[in-house]
């Protein structure tokens, strides 16, 4: 009996850390300004939003081998999968400790 109040508290647990995550997605920017995001995957559907590198963009899948379908600003669409880059970090400072 106990070990099945320990593995259900457990399995609740881990429950509660997986629906703390709010946002899925990968924060990814564009790499250059004036990319398009487009309603489907294709040059010739209508824009539904001009991006800029300073833009959040929120990859939610790659499409196919061109496209990728993302989440701007609660927007959704497609941009091409060449235009995005992951998010550079700031360098972390290297400390040497001599002994």
């Amino acid at each position: 009996m106990k070990k099945l109040l320990l593995s259900f508290a457990l399995l609740v647990q881990v429950g509660f850390a997986m629906a703390a995550d709010k946002n899925p997605y990968m924060v990814v920017q564009v790499r250059n300004d004036q990319v398009k995001m487009f309603q489907q995957p294709g040059t010739s559907t209508p824009i539904v939003e001009t991006l800029t590198t300073a833009d959040r963009v929120e990859l939610v899948r790659k499409w196919n081998a061109h496209w990728a379908l993302v989440k701007v600003n609660a927007k959704v669409g497609y941009i091409l999968f060449s235009e995005l880059t992951y998010l550079q970090n700031a360098p972390q400072e290297k400390t040497l400790a001599k002994r």
